[in-house]
């Protein structure tokens, strides 16, 4: 599987676990790395690690297309 592929999959489950944030049965902490931090910090953190996953599979595979 090529790391263009892997951006984009990690991208949509980031994605994915931020929607989850909101409907699923969270509480008002979520855990990060063994970490107890706030449920908007959780969602910040995913939001933005989608973010870069999608900016950077954008990025490569316009690349890929010149």
């Amino acid at each position: 599987m090529s790391k263009i592929t892997m951006n984009l999959i990690v991208g949509i489950l980031a994605m994915a676990t931020v929607i989850y944030s909101f409907f699923g049965n969270m509480e008002t902490t979520a855990s990060i790395l063994m970490f107890d931090v706030n449920i908007w910090i959780y969602r910040l953190f995913w939001a933005v690690l989608a973010a870069g996953c999608f900016y950077d599979h954008s990025r490569k595979s316009n690349k890929t297309i010149e």
